[in-house]
């Protein structure tokens, strides 16, 4: 793996060297990802800011899986 760490990647490449993993380890892939915390910051920061531009109130869990699939 340390071939890797050495190589420049593009995200073409990047894609087919995950599609090719199986799925247990694409799960454990993106639990590392989503642990580091950086990412989850960054993505709280996105979607509280999407909230805000599209002006959707706080929602229960229930309430915003509702309004997100309802059908129009």
């Amino acid at each position: 793996m340390s071939k890797v760490k050495e190589e420049e990647l593009n995200y073409k490449q990047l894609r087919k060297l995950i599609r090719n993993l199986d799925f247990e380890k694409k799960v454990t892939l993106m639990r590392e990802i989503v642990t580091e915390s950086g990412y989850r910051k960054e993505f709280y920061d996105y979607t509280q800011g999407l909230a805000k531009k599209h002006r959707i109130p706080k929602m229960s869990e229930e309430k915003l899986d509702e309004f997100l699939h309802k059908q129009n």
